[in-house]
């Protein structure tokens, strides 16, 4: 179960946002959705204290995925939050781009539901790892 943690999903494709949503609030997992990077780099500056993890599509309009990553990870307060993309892109470039701009993992659309849980699950355990060493080290 996942002790209600907050996970954003940003998608531009509502029927992606749909379904992966659907599979993590089957876990028991809070949502917040976003459908551009723009909107995700905001929710993630007001809301980054809740954000266990961020599953990040790469391509949509306006910004990419790999600029809203490296916006994020480029901020002191919000750069150890664990980044997944999650995109249908699964060339080697845009994996090349995403791990450098700072995603902490990648999965490839369409995918295995089970697959996903596994990965959140473990982004999950990294985010309280690094929540609990962070107030440790104050």
């Amino acid at each position: 179960m996942s002790n209600n943690k907050l996970i954003l999903v940003v998608d531009d494709d509502e029927i992606s946002l749909e379904m992966i949503a659907s599979v993590l609030l089957s876990e028991g997992y809070h949502i917040a959705t976003a459908t551009s990077a723009k909107e995700a780099m905001d929710f993630v500056e007001q809301n980054r204290s809740l954000i266990s993890a961020i599953l990040m599509d790469l391509v949509m309009p306006e910004y990419s995925g790999v600029v809203a990553i490296k916006s994020i990870k480029e901020q002191r307060m919000s750069r150890l939050i664990p980044i997944m993309a999650l995109t249908s892109s699964s060339d080697r470039e845009s994996v090349i781009s995403a791990i450098e701009a700072g995603a902490d993992d990648y999965l490839t659309k369409p995918f295995n539901p089970a697959d996903l849980l596994s990965r959140v699950y473990v982004l999950c355990k990294i985010s309280d790892f690094v929540k609990r060493w962070d107030a440790f080290a104050r």
